[in-house]
């Protein structure tokens, strides 16, 4: 082995190592708000467990793209909260897969859906989409708190709740803004499953261990099955 070779930093073998290892955004504010997210999350280990579990099928290539992009990779945890990583959650709200796309963004996304197909539980396709949302989401607002937020409810909403605090003079940081309830939420649930997931050991969660390799792969069909 030369020297470079031993100096390279190598990607864990364990997809919740390499989460770790890939962590950007600020998992310990004080905010009451995040702290009760964290301790309903702690206080309910079998629905962590259940859906870390349900994640395995699919991690290893979210996680990896969201790492291609350097993004945070707290975002690969996203689908807990979104749909507890079940690709057939379907909402109230016509939302649909992993990434709950309403139709309308998942029109514009290029998300095709037909009788045959919903490209919306489709986990390469809406990750792509949801990851390119994402990415435009944050190069608006220069904020991943914030691009999270508007993931939820939308730019609009969060540019106007910005205008209005700058009126008062007041902060323009998520935590600042009065936003609509379930974003207000929405945010600290990702940061509190993000602190759990890096603390796990310390609190006593047992994640199921996933390896760093494909679960999954692509094969082409010529004709539709069931």
């Amino acid at each position: 082995k030369s020297l470079e070779t031993e100096l390279q930093p190598t990607a864990s073998d364990d997809l919740w190592q390499l989460t770790r290892d890939h962590m950007q955004l600020n998992l310990d504010s004080a905010y009451p708000r995040l702290q009760k997210q964290f301790d309903w999350y702690k206080k309910h280990p079998e629905y962590m467990q259940r859906v870390t579990n349900r994640a395995g099928r699919y991690y290893y290539y979210i996680l990896n793209e969201v790492i291609a992009r350097d993004m945070p990779a707290e975002i690969a945890l996203l689908p807990i909260v979104e749909s507890a990583y079940d690709p057939f959650a379907y909402s109230y709200g016509r939302a649909a897969g992993p990434w709950q796309f309403i139709p309308g963004t998942a029109k514009h996304f290029g998300l095709k859906s037909s009788w045959w197909y919903d490209g919306r539980r489709d986990i390469i396709a809406s990750t792509d989409a949801a990851l390119t949302y994402l990415q435009q989401l944050h190069h608006r607002f220069d904020d991943w708190e914030l691009a999270l937020a508007a993931y939820n409810c939308g730019g609009g909403t969060v540019s106007k709740a910005i205008r209005r605090n700058k009126a008062k003079g007041l902060g323009t940081d998520f935590w600042s803004l009065d936003l609509p309830k379930e974003t207000r939420a929405y945010v600290p649930k990702l940061l509190a499953v993000s602190r759990l997931i890096r603390d796990a050991e310390q609190s006593n969660l047992t994640l199921t261990p996933l390896a760093n390799k494909p679960v999954f792969e692509q094969v082409e069909l010529d004709s539709q099955i069931d």
